[in-house]
This record gives structure tokens, C-alpha cells and sequence, in this order.
């Protein structure tokens, strides 16, 4: 066989060869970068059904406007995502939803700032939500998703939020007490709901909390005691 031929199969084997190593190492970097990048959506999907519960556990009396707009925008966008890499009838289904309550919550309205928690076993669900919070807002700021000032503030007012959820409880069954004539359990449900207020006492909006709480309870003192109630 002539050198030559020989010297061109060669080469040509030489290229061939090459070109399958190239062909496998692509296919083998798509196929990781495939595997990876549904990784990442199954961990998106995960966080935004955990958002979602969230949303659906805290009402707004306890969530701050900013940090609920931070986390439907988020779900906003993450789900539009998730929309195009697979089949996720639940969350794309509320998307509609997710867009309405978002555009509400830009123009300032929040459907549930006047619900309150009702009983024990809904505090503990909204305490345990707020709690989370603030590794939330962290994982958003690695995300570039939210600022760090910003996520500091938001968490002061989530701490807020979690004792006002206590606080809330408290006044609700001392008022109950009251109606059926427990005049001393309400006083302690009272001193308690003051005492949750007084370990956020540096946030601005605890101020007026705290003087309705020592309001009324002076005014169950008088009752109690028979002392002359003193209304500042």
C-alpha cells in the first residue's frame, strides 16, 4: 500500500477518532447540563410550594406588604420558569392567581390585614411559618433577589409580626374571659399579651399595641381591685 494512502487513512481515522471523543463529550455535557438543570427546577418547585403554603398560612396582619411582594414576585417569575421545563398543573395552574394577588399587592391592598389568629393550633402554624422567614429572605439575597438591608428589615418586622400573633391570641381569649366574668384570668391573659409586645418594644409600630394593652389593663385593675382605673 503506498505511503501515502496510508498516511491519509491515517489521518482520516485520526479525525474520526476525534471527532466521536468531541461527539461523546458533548453528548455526555449536555446530558449533565440536562440532569442539572432539572435538578434545579425540581428544587424551584419545592421552594415554591413552600412559599405557597406560607402565603396561605400567615395572614397579612403578620406578613410585611414588602416582603409578601418580594415572595409573590418571586413566585411569579419561578413558576413562569418552571412553566417552560415540565408539567406542573398546581402551581401553573394559580399563576393566574398568583398575577392578581400581586398586582393587588403593588396597588397596596392586602385581602387579609384584618384576619387575626384565631386559636392555639393556628398560632403555632403562623409562628413556625414566620420563623422560616428570615432563611427565606437569606436564600433570596444568594439569589440576588432581595438586598441585604432590605432583608434585614423585613426580618425586624417579621419578628414583630410573630409576637403580634401571640399578642393577638392572648386579647382574644382574655376578652372571652371577660364576657363570662374571669376577670382575674383575663388580667394574666392581658399581662402576657404585654410582656410578648415588650421584647419588640423598639419596633415603632408595637407603641400604640402596648398603650391599648396597658389600657385595658388598668381598666380590668379597677374592676378587679376596685381601684380607680388611670387612662393616660
Amino acid at each position: 500500500m503506498p505511503h501515502d494512502l496510508i498516511l491519509s487513512l491515517s489521518i482520516i481515522l485520526v479525525v474520526v477518532f476525534v471527532a466521536l471523543v468531541v461527539a461523546v463529550s458533548l453528548l455526555r455535557f449536555f446530558k449533565l447540563r440536562r440532569a442539572r438543570q432539572q435538578q434545579e427546577i425540581e428544587v424551584l418547585v419545592k421552594r415554591c410550594h413552600r412559599i405557597d403554603r406560607l402565603l396561605n398560612i400567615v395572614p397579612d396582619r403578620y406578613l410585611p406588604l414588602t416582603t409578601k411582594t418580594v415572595l409573590m414576585e418571586y413566585m411569579v417569575s419561578s413558576v413562569s420558569l418552571i412553566k417552560k421545563h415540565r408539567e406542573e398543573r398546581e402551581l401553573v395552574g394559580a399563576l393566574p392567581h398568583y398575577l392578581q394577588s400581586l398586582s393587588e399587592l403593588k396597588a397596596g391592598q392586602q385581602a387579609t390585614l384584618k384576619d387575626r389568629v384565631q386559636t392555639s393550633q393556628q398560632l403555632e402554624l403562623i409562628q413556625n411559618a414566620l420563623q422560616s422567614l428570615p432563611l427565606l429572605l437569606r436564600g433570596l439575597v444568594g439569589k440576588s433577589v432581595l438586598d441585604k438591608a432590605t432583608a434585614k428589615e423585613q426580618a425586624a418586622q417579621i419578628r414583630f409580626g410573630y409576637f403580634l400573633a401571640h399578642h393577638d391570641l392572648l386579647v382574644r381569649e382574655a376578652r372571652l374571659d371577660l364576657d363570662i366574668d374571669k376577670k382575674a384570668r383575663a388580667l394574666e391573659k392581658l399581662r402576657l399579651a404585654l410582656a410578648e409586645m415588650e421584647k419588640v418594644a423598639a419596633y415603632t409600630a408595637s407603641e400604640p399595641v402596648i398603650k391599648r394593652l396597658n389600657k385595658a389593663i388598668k381598666q380590668v385593675e379597677s374592676e378587679l381591685f376596685g381601684k380607680k382605673a388611670r387612662v393616660d
